[in-house]
């Protein structure tokens, strides 16, 4: 009797660690660092500063990341990631007192090791794994970011009451959590199909090819390439660079949100539970994003979806600009959380769509570093902004356009055709 395919078991270990490696740090941190603002005397701009290092940081080493994937394997990079947000952790849960300390130990410790140990590796290895399912997998794995996200604002906040002075105590939390991360990933992760007898997706090769099996699986959808592309391959022309632009907006909208999206909040007139409460519904509301890839993106291409989230996002920002009323920012987070949950989601799935699984880990992992190093300078322009006087309104309108316009051009690119393609066609 075959064994049972081991890659939705890979998935489940895949989803924890996203729980534990990016979810708690990146939206947890929204809280624990505005109570560390507020105890330290830290102003908007040094805020926006330590969210800024860590977005690079989570970002930026996209392709060492994917070089490490493939050199050394997903279980070893993710391992190393782990690592690295247990040291920025226990810095900030011991001897962090000032700006500096802060922008070392979360914005490159924790932020290296998000990149480094949660989604970029992960994603890497379901990519491996998974093909005619491959968007709802992604859906699946992302959705880890999302339900983490919702605990673990409130749960962190619970931790640094009363009056959000025992912040240390939820870096203490994540620390411990990432050392479990850590030790999943050396116990269960397995880099391919192949080390355990089995094949993409639990199928055969030549089911996969005819479109049928026992089990009644769908064919190959028309928008997954057949062919090899190369890293070079795919980066020539404007194609995937134009698709990252809408994307980019999004990002910089995030990570604006990340930095300053409590402490808007309670200038609005809100308490810091409100200002947990969007960063929890802007998480959980990223699986609505996600249930739609899963249910719409193996049947059509995620790129149109992925136009649909962007500009759900700008829709979310505009709202956020004034949002005195507790519907308000609810409405403007679960916007948010739509589009940015499912269009990373979507990105990804259109990625590996396009141009393989060989070069997608570089592809992935250049896009990140392209989204995250361009937006992070937005949390520093709005905190230097809002701390001359300006407000965040500014800032919020620019990327709100800057989103739904880019969702226009991204909904009209076509999907590239790979050299091979070309030339079979014209004989």
């Amino acid at each position: 009797m075959a064994a049972a395919f081991y890659g939705w078991k890979l998935l489940g270990i895949f989803w924890l660690i996203t729980v534990i490696n990016l979810a708690f740090p990146a939206y947890g941190s929204a809280v624990l660092n505005a109570a560390m603002a507020i105890e330290l005397g830290f102003d908007r701009q040094t805020l926006g500063t330590m969210v800024a290092v860590y977005l690079a940081m989570s970002g930026l080493p996209g392709p060492l990341v994917a070089f490490s994937v493939n050199r050394i394997g997903v279980r070893r990079t993710l391992v190393i990631g782990s690592g690295f947000v247990i040291a920025g952790a226990l810095l900030l849960a011991t001897v962090v007192s000032n700006a500096v300390l802060a922008i070392l130990a979360f914005g490159l410790l924790i932020g290296t090791g998000v990149a480094t140990g949660a989604i970029i590796a992960s994603q890497a290895g379901v990519a491996r794994w998974f093909l005619r399912r491959r968007a709802l997998a992604f859906s699946l794995l992302y959705s880890g970011g999302a339900i983490g996200g919702f605990i673990a604002p409130p749960l962190l906040t619970a931790l640094a009451a009363p009056g959000g002075t025992n912040w240390r105590h939820g870096w203490w939390l994540i620390a411990g959590l990432s050392a479990a991360a850590a030790v999943l990933a050396l116990l269960f992760v397995r880099e391919h199909p192949a080390d355990l007898g089995q094949v993409t997706d639990g199928v055969s090769d030549r089911e996969q090819s005819t479109g049928g099996s026992r089990t009644g699986a769908r064919s190959v959808p028309h928008f997954v390439t057949r062919e090899d592309w190369t890293y070079r391959d795919a980066l020539q022309g404007p194609l995937f660079w134009t698709m990252l632009f809408p994307f980019v907006g999004v990002s910089a909208g995030f990570a604006l949100f990340l930095a300053h999206g409590v402490v808007h909040v309670r200038d609005l007139g809100h308490s810091m539970q409100i200002g947990a409460w969007a960063v929890g519904t802007l998480t959980i509301t990223g699986l609505i994003g996600k249930a739609v890839l899963a249910g719409l993106g193996d049947r059509i291409d995620p790129r149109f979806l992925w136009a649909a989230f962007c500009a759900v996002f700008g829709i979310g920002l505009i709202v956020l600009v004034d949002a005195r009323a507790p519907l308000a920012v609810t409405i403007a987070a679960s916007c948010m959380g739509i589009g940015f949950g499912g269009g990373i989601v979507a990105m990804m799935a259109t990625l590996s769509n396009y141009y393989g699984t060989r070069v997608f880990a570089s592809l992935s992992g250049l896009a990140i570093a392209i989204n995250t190093g361009i937006s992070a300078v937005a949390p520093i322009v709005a905190g230097r902004m809002y701390d001359s006087g300006a407000g965040y309104a500014g800032a919020l309108y620019v990327i709100a356009i800057w989103c739904i316009a880019g969702a226009g051009l991204l909904a009209m690119l076509r999907r590239p055709r790979h050299r091979n393609a070309i030339a079979a066609a014209s004989i």
